[in-house]
């Protein structure tokens, strides 16, 4: 469950929990901003920035990038 809590920093790599890869993981990406209600996104290597809510955002864990 998303925690509401969490603000992340800027050019931070987060998990958003509101979209799930085909896997079914939630996906990464690189924090940008918030502006108004909705976070920024971008993938890690570079293509679309997309948005979600901040509450849809957590910290990726270190064992995920093992």
């Amino acid at each position: 469950m998303p925690n509401s809590s969490y603000q992340p920093q800027l050019g931070e790599l987060v998990l958003d929990f509101a979209r799930r890869g085909a896997d079914g993981r939630p996906v990464e990406g690189v924090y940008m901003d918030i502006l108004g209600t909705l976070a920024y996104l971008r993938p890690e290597r570079g293509g679309c920035e997309w948005t979600t809510r901040p509450e849809n955002l957590r910290p990726r864990s270190r064992d995920a990038a093992a």
